[in-house]
């Protein structure tokens, strides 16, 4: 029997889910012999490489755009958040890096009341607030101490969340595609110029884990924008909290982490402020459409 697109989208955001979690154990095991910078660097190699068969049929039309400054900015956002990410995975446990990621949808939705001069309602500002709430579950001083690795996660979720506003701004005139070329070839020079200071051959085994990452992160991100071409973000948003399941099953049986119901009840607190707030946009969206439809033409 063939499956529903809400069923496709909620399929594909739990594949996701699945992609990212493989990627983080990876990231912890390359850790062990290599800089979180080379393994950035490589990731996005791999990545590249497992893109390229699209970006080939594509050509290089898939460049044209008149927001270059903003493709920039997402570059360095989206690759600031990856060194965030990668140092906070492999020294901070893996659930206490995943709730902290979860915040990025709430400094995302600060971010486009202050940038974008988005209208602000008093559900948004109760969502907000329950989010960074959840937040602070997460990260008060009795549950971890404030660590490098903490706060590298914590700059990883700000900048994911500029990354998602400028996505946001860049969708109203370029194609997915074009978002995702820039992104690629913007950050790859970067990286290797940093991975540079750090460098070192990677063995086999080395070099197969950071295959891996890269290969797993950017089929990741596919499912993830299939998940959400299929259904609405309140069909496919409760599904992600399987990322949260993931890093606390990889945790607690392949790297010893004790399982910390604050960091679960943290994370099931942003989780619940994030879908609500989805679930608003969403509903908010039918009735523009409604009230266009039915004003006189």
């Amino acid at each position: 029997m063939a499956l529903n697109d809400s069923l496709k989208g909620q399929a594909y955001m739990v594949a996701s889910c699945v992609m990212f979690g493989t990627a983080w154990v990876f990231i912890r095991y390359a850790s062990e012999t290599m800089h979180p910078a080379l393994i950035v660097f490589y990731r996005n190699v791999f990545g590249l490489l497992a893109l390229a068969p699209f970006f080939i049929r594509s050509g290089m039309g898939v460049y044209k755009t008149d927001k270059f400054n903003l493709h920039a900015i997402r570059g360095i956002s989206t690759l600031t958040g990856t060194y965030g990410v990668f140092y906070a995975v492999s020294t901070t446990p893996l659930a206490t890096v995943v709730g902290i990621t979860y915040a990025a949808p709430i400094f995302a939705a600060v971010g486009a009341v202050w940038l974008l001069k988005e209208q602000i309602h008093a559900r948004r500002v109760v969502a907000i607030v329950i989010g960074f709430i959840g937040m602070l579950m997460v990260v008060h001083p009795g549950n971890v101490d404030w660590t490098l690795g903490m706060s590298s996660a914590m700059l990883g979720a700000m900048s994911i969340a500029v990354a998602l506003l400028v996505v946001k701004t860049l969708a109203k005139t370029d194609s997915p595609q074009t978002v995702v070329a820039y992104s690629f070839s913007l950050v790859l020079p970067i990286s290797f110029a940093v991975a540079l200071y750090f460098w070192k051959w990677p063995s086999v085994q080395e070099l197969i884990y950071v295959a891996i990452i890269g290969v797993g992160v950017s089929i990741a991100q596919i499912f993830l924008s299939r998940a959400f071409r299929y259904a609405d973000a309140m069909a496919v948003l409760p599904y992600d909290f399987v990322r949260l399941l993931l890093a606390t099953i990889y945790g607690i049986w392949l790297f010893g982490e004790p399982l910390d119901p604050w960091v679960v009840a943290g994370a099931s607190v942003i989780m619940a402020s994030t879908i609500y707030t989805s679930h608003r946009e969403v509903l908010a969206h039918r009735q523009n459409k409604l009230r266009a439809t039915d004003a006189p033409s």
